[in-house]
C-alpha cells in the first residue's frame, strides 16, 4: 500500500505535465491533472470538493499553525475548544471546520455579519484563529484599522491566516486614496465610484475593478509585500511566516512568486 501512494503521488516518468496527490481539504485522491492547472492559484483542481490551490494552502497554513504539523482536514481532531471565524470563507472548507472546530464563517452582507472595521468590545480576545483569503483589498481606507482590529479579535497566542493578491516590489497602491464618503452607480451597464471627499470635493471613478464572489468585492487596492508586513507589524502581530512551501502530494505547487498564504500572531 505504502509504494501504491508513493506512486501515485507523484509526477509520471511517461506524463511528467501531469500530477497525482491528495486534496487535503476534502481527503480525496486526484489522478492525471495537468501541472498547470494544480499550479493556477484560482482554478479548481480538485475533482471532487473543487478547491483551488489558495484554498489547499490556507488549510495548510492552518494545520501547522494549529496542530504544528501538516495533516489533512477531515483528519484534524475534533476540539470544540478551539473558536475561531471565517471572513467570507469558501464553503468548501468552511463547512468541514464548522464540524472539527467552534469556527464561524462570518460575511460583510449577510448574517453572521463581521465588519472588520467596526468590531464591539464583546469580540475582543475571544477567537484562537482568523481567516481572511483574499478580503483586504476591498476594505475601504484606512486599512490599517483593519488589522488593528484583526488583532484585537484574537487571544494572546491566536493566530491570522491571510491572503491577499500582493507585488513583491515598491508600495501598496491605494486606487481611491481620498475616499469618504462614496457610492457606486450604475449607468448603462457601466459602473462608477462617486466619492466626496472630507474637503467636499466630487470625485468620479470609472475604471473600476471588481472580483468574483459575493459581498462588496470592488478593488480597493494593490498591496505589496513589504507594505504588507508593515501593516502586521504595525498591528503588533508577531512570528510573521509566509508559507510559499511546495507540497505537492497535496496539490500545493506555486509557479507564482507572490500571494502565498502568511501566518501571523497576536502574542501580547
Amino acid at each position: 500500500m505504502k509504494q501504491f501512494l508513493k506512486s501515485f503521488l507523484k509526477p509520471t516518468e511517461a506524463h511528467p505535465e501531469l500530477l497525482s496527490f491528495q486534496c487535503n481539504i476534502c481527503g480525496h485522491f486526484n489522478e492525471d491533472i495537468a501541472k498547470k492547472i494544480v499550479k493556477s492559484r484560482e482554478e479548481q483542481s480538485c475533482q471532487h470538493c473543487k478547491s483551488s490551490l489558495r484554498m489547499r494552502s490556507v488549510i495548510y497554513a492552518l494545520s501547522m499553525e494549529l496542530f504544528g504539523k501538516n495533516i489533512i482536514l477531515p483528519d484534524f481532531p475534533e476540539d470544540k475548544t478551539v473558536t475561531g471565524i471565517g471572513m467570507s470563507d469558501w464553503e468548501g472548507y468552511a463547512e468541514l471546520l464548522s464540524k472539527k472546530l467552534d469556527y464561524t464563517n462570518t460575511y460583510y452582507h449577510q448574517e453572521p455579519k463581521l465588519d472588520i472595521t467596526d468590531i464591539i468590545p464583546e469580540q475582543e480576545n475571544k477567537y484562537d484563529f482568523i481567516i481572511s483569503t483574499d478580503v483586504f483589498e476591498h476594505i475601504p481606507p484606512p486599512v490599517e484599522v483593519a488589522f488593528i482590529n484583526a488583532q484585537r479579535l484574537l487571544k494572546p497566542g491566536g493566530v491570522l491566516i491571510f491572503t491577499v493578491p500582493y507585488m513583491n516590489e515598491g508600495i501598496t497602491k491605494e486606487h481611491f486614496p481620498d475616499l469618504h464618503d462614496f457610492r457606486i452607480v450604475t449607468h448603462k451597464n457601466k459602473s462608477f465610484l462617486i466619492n466626496i471627499t472630507k474637503d467636499g470635493e466630487e470625485q468620479v471613478f470609472d475604471d473600476l475593478i471588481f472580483h468574483g464572489g459575493n459581498g462588496f468585492t470592488l478593488e480597493m487596492r494593490i498591496f505589496t509585500k513589504k507594505s504588507l508586513l508593515k501593516e502586521l507589524e504595525s498591528a503588533k502581530f508577531e512570528h510573521i511566516k509566509i508559507y510559499s512551501d511546495n507540497i505537492s502530494k497535496f496539490g500545493i505547487i506555486w509557479q507564482i512568486s507572490w500571494a502565498f498564504p502568511i501566518a501571523a500572531r497576536k502574542i501580547i
